[in-house]
């Protein structure tokens, strides 16, 4: 169910913010009742927290099939027991709306509701806008210039923005939604009155094509691709119609207005505002446009919808100091021998098995204590009564030390009553609480505390004082930690909130569990790999290269892998990330699960890191990469390793540059010839991300590492040429 389109739509009533999640089914769903409530259930398990109300917008000659499947009992039952816990139903409203060629409007048919109406016909094309904005953002339409660039448009205006309209759509049901809401937008109330319609760009032809037949309109669609031709054009009354694929400036349209065309005949698919004078918008980025620009940057000249610059060399980024985390100190120096969970640990309470995860334990310790002793006194609201813990292991015991410090203050040991987030079922839970406390020991990004807080919001007779109090927050990023504090903060009233935690280190993607798999996959692999003798190998030598990286990796599920010579990659002292938060003489106690957190939030920092010349994210125009140095400064086995393992693919990808591919191509052949030595005790790792394609070369100097480690396959430890065979095969 790739093509499922579901987006969100927020609407404010009455002091109250309902969500709903709005699902547009492709034609190609209506097909069969598995494949509709399969589109259905795509976008529910999209949500983070039940939505109050469900949109299933389609085309209305698509009626009778949806009409059929939805009276399917066993089938509807099923899939809306997915909006219900603990038998209560948190979708109030449920809404069927058929998308004619020349109308939007709310089949009552086949929705229900229990609550009010709170979506009307006259709302469903704001509805409709929130979709289309969800594309923008979604497909990366809107582009900002890199520092010290600009663009130069065609009108030969410079500004830092430019919207790649044709990205608008990645699919077939995207396709299809924008082609509908073209049809909706049209002032002339449908096609079928057009004969011609230019449009100034072939990247927004799916597009007007899609509205063309959706309105079985016979109008013919012609490109002008440039302003020299707009004075070509005739607006021939009311059978022409123009489309412009993206404006900054509402320039395109203005030269159109002045060669006769009227308002009404020019349609723009994105722009930055409303111009009703000049042209209708169909995406209303609505934003003011602050340009900064200076006289002295780089023009990137804009050709129609491409780029036209030269290529630039990646971006190399140093780790170093200044990409420190600032909570990095403290987070170590409480959990950093022992309170760290082996990689990939299997944490029962949870059922998961994060790559990276905290132990409960070290949370007893004098500085968080008197964290929260200070954070109970000064912002615990006095009118809290009830303490509700996330059901993760961890939380329960920092409940109970809550309460104890809450009834001490009070001097009451009765006043205060803890719940079990699951014990949330019914209204009869909160009859008595003037005030809420949501503790956590841990938060990720919070999808356990956004179902609570819905929970909450489901179960309380009023709005009342709530606070949500986190030991150590590990999201993903600081962006995503900013949004899970808006999300819990916000309420009906003009009050936010409380939201405190003591320490947060964002830890990089989820996807750095990838570097763990995707060996693992290759070693499958492997092991269904007939022996070829192109390779160059005996039979002999090519079985015992496979069997070794199956050995290596079996050792390598909870940890890297190992050294040659089967020793485990281990820290030594003067690693400038440890500081004194891990005194040398407790180095050897250090397991790699502390190296690899500290390196991943190292890199984390790095990618989101305030100055650009030392941010390690890339921009449309250029890639970033960590630089070789990296791994010469950060000598120890295990750091270049975990650099390895913690890095994005794109990081580490030395391909489009011909120097750093064969600078990185040296120092991984001097680590494979000295695989024996300290110096390449992480050759392994350095030959499995290049089996893996994480870490990337030229073809050239991929080839050479190849033909080096195969011609000489005696010289080298098996599992190395076991490494460079499946690069070579798979």
């Amino acid at each position: 169910m790739d093509n499922t389109l579901y987006f969100d739509f927020l609407k404010k009533s009455e002091q109250l913010e309902i969500d709903f999640k709005c699902v547009y089914v492709h034609d190609a769903d209506c097909s069969d009742v598995g494949k509709f409530f399969a589109a259905l259930e795509v976008a529910i398990k999209s949500s983070e927290v039940y939505p109050d109300g469900l949109v299933i917008l389609f085309t209305a000659n698509q009626l009778d099939s949806i009409r059929q499947f939805w009276n399917k009992e066993i089938e509807r039952r099923n899939f809306l027991e997915r909006l219900e816990r603990n038998n209560i139903s948190y979708a109030k409203s449920i809404y069927f709306v058929e998308i004619h060629p020349s109308q939007i409007k709310i089949n009552k048919e086949l929705s229900s509701f229990t609550s009010p109406i709170i979506i009307n016909n006259e709302e469903l094309l704001k509805l409709y806008s929130a979709g289309l904005l969800k594309l923008v953002f979604k497909n990366n339409v809107l582009h900002k210039a890199p520092s010290g660039h600009t663009f130069k448009h065609p009108s030969a205006k410079r500004s830092k923005l430019f919207i790649q309209a044709r990205e608008l759509a990645s699919n077939e049901s995207e396709i299809q939604f924008i082609g509908r809401g073209l049809c909706l937008l049209n002032p002339k109330a449908d096609l079928k009155n057009v004969e011609t319609i230019y449009i100034d760009s072939m990247g927004i032809y799916p597009f007007v094509k899609e509205a063309v037949i959706f309105s079985e309109s016979k109008a013919n669609i012609e490109s002008f691709h440039s302003y020299s031709s707009i004075s070509d054009l005739s607006p021939q009354s009311e059978s022409s119609l123009v489309i412009i694929s993206a404006s900054t400036s509402g320039n395109m349209a203005r030269y159109f207005a002045q060669n006769g065309f009227s308002s009404d005949q020019i349609i723009t698919i994105v722009d930055t505002e409303k111009r009703d004078s000049l042209s209708k918008v169909f995406v209303d980025l609505n934003l003011k446009e602050d340009n900064g620009i200076e006289g002295d940057e780089t023009d990137i000249e804009i050709n129609g919808e491409h780029f036209s610059y030269k290529a630039k060399p990646p971006k190399e980024i140093t780790i170093g100091v200044g990409h420190k985390p600032s909570d990095l100190h403290s987070i170590l120096k409480v959990f950093g021998l022992d309170g760290i969970n082996p990689i990939n640990d299997k944490v029962d309470a949870i059922n998961k098995s994060p790559v990276l995860s905290l132990s409960p334990e070290p949370l007893n310790c004098k500085d968080f204590d008197a964290w929260l002793s200070d954070e109970v006194k000064w912002s615990i609201p006095s009118s809290i009564n009830t303490i509700i813990y996330s059901d993760d292991g961890a939380s329960s015991t920092l409940a109970s030390k809550v309460k104890t410090l809450i009834d001490k203050t009070r001097g009451s040991s009765n006043e205060s009553i803890i719940l079990k987030a699951d014990d949330l079922i019914d209204n009869s839970c909160l009859e008595n609480s003037t005030g809420i406390l949501v503790v956590s020991a841990f938060a990720g990004d919070g999808g356990s505390l956004r179902q609570i807080s819905r929970d909450l919001r489901e179960f309380e007779y009023e709005t009342i004082p709530r606070h949500f109090l986190i030991g150590v927050g590990i999201p993903q990023s600081m962006e995503s930690w900013k949004r899970l504090t808006q999300f819990l903060v916000r309420n009906a009233t003009r009050r936010l909130y409380g939201f405190s935690f003591w320490k947060v280190l964002p830890l990089g993607p989820d996807s750095l569990a990838n570097s763990w798999t995707k060996i693992t996959a290759l070693a499958s692999k492997s092991q269904m790999l007939s022996f070829d003798n192109s390779i160059g190998l005996g039979e002999g030598k090519f079985n015992q290269s496979l069997d070794a990286v199956n050995s290596s990796v079996e050792l390598s599920n909870n940890e890297l892998l190992p050294a040659t010579g089967g020793s485990r990659l281990q820290i030594t002292s003067g690693f400038v990330f440890f500081g004194k938060a891990i005194e040398d003489e407790h180095i050897e106690a250090v397991p790699q699960s502390t190296v690899f957190l500290t390196i991943s939030a190292v890199l984390q920092t790095a990618r989101e890191h305030s100055k650009a010349e030392n941010c390690l994210s890339p921009s449309n125009y250029q890639s970033v990469v960590l630089s070789p140095e990296n791994f010469l400064r950060f000598n120890d086995d295990v750091l270049q390793a975990c650099l390895l393992r913690a890095a994005l693919a794109s990081e580490l990808d030395y391909s489009s540059d011909n120097s750093l591919s064969e600078i990185m191509k040296e120092l991984i052949s001097k680590m494979f010839q000295r695989h024996q030595y300290s110096y390449g005790h992480a050759a392994l790792e350095f030959a499995a991300a290049l089996a893996i394609k994480k870490l990337k070369l030229k073809s050239k100097h991929t080839d050479q590492l190849i033909e080096e480690v195969i011609n000489s396959a005696n010289e080298f430890h098996p599992a190395i040429v076991g490494f460079m065979v499946l690069l070579k095969k798979v």
